[in-house]
């Protein structure tokens, strides 16, 4: 359970850090609740939220799968994956509420990796 203590503490660290990030803005804004009008607090509040709504399960999924005895270099890919797409995101989210490349990549690779682990687990129940 190395690899997903590994990850898990990777995602607490990134966490920490866009919370930080809203903190910073709230100040910045003078905002102490919700977003106000500001674009930049809203942008660091669904950042960080984003991040917080989709790790436990992906994390979660990572260690069942780990428990599981699935290979480590199996196990180092989606988890480094999973990492990378959360920043993707978080940093696509940071430059523009519009759509970048950077968020829709970071999204979509955290859903099909999400998937990927979740039909894995379904085929080992069901198998």
């Amino acid at each position: 359970m190395e690899i997903t203590l590994l990850y898990t503490s990777l995602i607490t660290i990134l966490a920490i850090f866009l919370a930080f990030r809203v903190g910073v803005t709230r100040g910045k804004t003078n905002t102490l609740l919700g977003e106000g009008d500001s674009s930049e607090l809203l942008q660091s509040i669904r950042s960080h939220g984003n991040l917080i709504e989709h790790a436990p399960l992906a994390l979660m999924l990572l260690l069942l799968l780990e428990m599981q005895g699935i290979a480590d270099w199996k196990l180092h890919l989606l988890g480094s994956s999973f990492f990378l797409f959360r920043i993707l995101h978080a940093y696509g989210l940071s430059i523009s509420r519009e759509s970048t490349p950077y968020r829709v990549v970071g999204a979509l690779g955290s859903w099909v990796l999400m998937l990927g682990m979740s039909a894995y687990g379904l085929y080992v129940y069901l198998a």
